[in-house]
């Protein structure tokens, strides 16, 4: 009877386990979402940008993630990556703004305009709006920045306390030129003799006419050195086969800011647009998606962890 009663009460220790696993699969969250184009008055120009919020309970304040594009890209990013994670992260109840920088996307402005000053303030004017609307839970604000515009996320967060989170993708890390070397070998002086330099991409129609003043501002850059200030936390990602952006540059980056506030996330056979595309100069999508997934997945979970 005895051994009867034991088994009886290890199957019920069974079923319980199993129901509280069950349980606990039902509590991720699978919100529904809108998509919402807005049109944010920066001044000299308008920022397009694309706001996705979950559907949430009347009332609910939510936290939101404001996503930076890098060199010659647009909101979506490259593969619709950042698209893909507006979707990834709406569903874990968490707003996205992704935006264009001053000539690029669905900018009217003209790319001469693009530097780092501009693209700060491009960043300020997202967070800004956002903070003037009261469904947003201003205490859970967080940035990403995909390789320049991992820079961009830097120079922002060093100075706004409002970041309390922040991931790059494959970001460019220090002072000064850095990664930007070969590029000011070959454009600089034309620059310098013109206003601006005109720099054409394999995945771009049109060129882009990179001023003077973005040169300058890249030379005389000090995120790295200002990232002492940032007081959020971050994780950086990159991938080890990166030739654009060497991998050392995010494990710098959680360096400087140490274990306690910054992890890194080494992908294995990944290159600087995490293998997304089968063919850069075309944009096409790589049949396998692994990786890209594997970042997209990866960044939903911090942000829902951190933020």
């Amino acid at each position: 009877m005895k051994k009867i009663r034991k088994a009886v009460a290890l199957l019920m220790g069974i079923v319980a386990l199993a129901l509280v696993s069950c349980a606990s699969v039902e509590k991720t969250p699978n919100y529904a979402y809108t998509e919402q184009e807005v049109q944010l008055n920066a001044g000299m120009y308008y920022v397009p940008g694309i706001l996705v919020k979950p559907k949430l309970k009347a009332g609910q304040k939510m936290p939101v993630v404001v996503m930076l594009h890098g060199t010659a890209s647009q909101k979506n990013e490259v593969g619709n990556l950042y698209q893909r994670l507006a979707v990834s992260l709406a569903r874990r109840g968490y707003a996205s703004l992704r935006i264009d920088f001053a000539g690029t996307g669905d900018s009217l402005a003209d790319y001469k305009l693009y530097n780092l000053t501009t693209a700060k303030h491009d960043t300020k004017t997202a967070l800004n709006y956002l903070v003037r609307q009261e469904i947003f839970d201003l205490d859970r604000m967080g940035l990403i920045g995909f390789s320049q515009g991992g820079l961009i996320a830097q120079l922002v967060a060093a100075e706004d306390k409002r970041i309390k989170a922040m991931v790059t993708w494959s970001s460019v890390v220090g002072d000064g030129v850095t990664v930007f070397e070969s590029f000011f070998d070959k454009y600089y002086a034309e620059a310098k003799e013109n206003g601006f330099a005109v720099v054409t991409f394999p995945w771009r129609a049109e060129p882009l006419h990179f001023g003077l003043q973005w040169f300058n501002e890249v030379s005389s850059n000090t995120s790295f050195t200002d990232m002492k200030n940032y007081q959020g936390k971050l994780m950086a990602v990159a991938g080890t086969e990166d030739t654009l952006v060497p991998p050392i540059s995010s494990t710098r980056l959680v360096n400087t800011i140490g274990p306690e506030r910054a992890s890194l996330m080494l992908i294995d056979n990944a290159d600087h647009l995490f293998n997304v595309l089968a063919d850069s100069d075309e944009n096409t999508l790589a049949e396998d998606q692994t990786i890209p997934e594997l970042v997209l997945q990866s960044t939903t979970d911090w942000f829902a962890k951190t933020l």
